[in-house]
């Protein structure tokens, strides 16, 4: 059973749900969970650009007092949940750390929570490292949707099986969820999976490996070309409250150039999504 957790958060973002999510979690599991809060920075905030002389000054001074007063506020509510939940947990800041440094928060646990990915409406920011957390962590990848009842935790999976290293991957990874879950769908879309890697009777040899391993298994094979689309609306049908997928079986900038299974779950997804690469 997994023992750590890190959960990431921000300033200007819903995180009592998404705390809460990972305590109960963590509860579950008795493990120690770690809340980093990752400050955003000043060149990303809107307008920033355009200060100048003493103006610039007061945004910074603005900006500095505004990332202490949340991070407290976002440091009292993990304490609290802490104590509610009877856990262990950690509070980390992550000021001036990217790329590698803020990955080793990730490399450190065994799960990483993270909110929803980017969309192309909202304005960057340094969490907006949800999709950088799967590419360079190493590790399993929860993207949790905002507002996410916390009691909801991996009741129903499901999870997309395209015989692939990074599904194999995800399963490995998830299965403390999957074996504790009430039922698992195992959604094998074979028509988007045209060289026959799948075998004659599609996700039968995996089904038949998690239910050795205790998981209350249901095999479901769905006509269809885009995997994506089809996990995503089976999900929907069976009321799912996680999806577990690999990260970009194809080269990541055919991913962004074509779409692709993993771009299309991560733009409509209202559901939690256990992601590995």
């Amino acid at each position: 059973m997994p023992k750590d957790i890190v959960v990431f958060i921000e300033a200007d973002e819903e995180r009592a749900g998404r705390l809460a999510y990972a305590a109960a979690l963590a509860q579950s599991w008795q493990a120690h969970l770690i809340a980093t809060f990752v400050v955003n920075r000043l060149e990303l905030t809107p307008g920033s650009g355009f200060a100048r002389g003493g103006g610039l000054e007061a945004m910074l001074r603005q900006h500095r007092t505004a990332t202490r007063n949340a991070a407290a506020e976002a440091r009292t509510l993990f304490d609290r949940i802490v104590a509610d939940t009877c856990i262990s947990g950690e509070w980390r800041l992550s000021d001036h750390e990217d790329g590698e440094a803020l990955m080793l928060h990730a490399r450190h646990a065994s799960l990483a929570i993270v909110g929803p990915p980017l969309r192309p409406a909202q304005p960057a920011r340094m969490l907006s490292l949800s999709e950088d957390v799967i590419f360079a962590s190493g590790r399993p990848t929860l993207l949790l949707p905002t507002g996410w009842p916390s009691h909801r935790i991996g009741r129903r999976i499901v999870v997309g099986w395209n015989g692939s290293r990074e599904a194999a991957t995800a399963i490995a990874l998830a299965m403390p969820l999957l074996s504790a879950a009430d039922i698992v769908h195992l959604v094998v879309v074979p028509e988007a999976r045209p060289n026959g890697l799948l075998g004659g009777d599609p996700g039968a040899d995996m089904s038949r490996h998690l239910a050795r391993n205790g998981v209350e298994v249901v095999l479901e094979q769905r006509p269809g070309t885009d995997a994506g689309t089809v996990l995503l609306d089976h999900a929907r049908t069976v009321d799912a409250d996680l999806l577990v997928m690999g990260a970009y079986g194809r080269p990541r900038i055919s991913e962004f150039v074509f779409g692709g299974t993993t771009r299309t779950v991560l733009a409509k997804a209202n559901t939690p999504i256990l992601l590995s690469r």
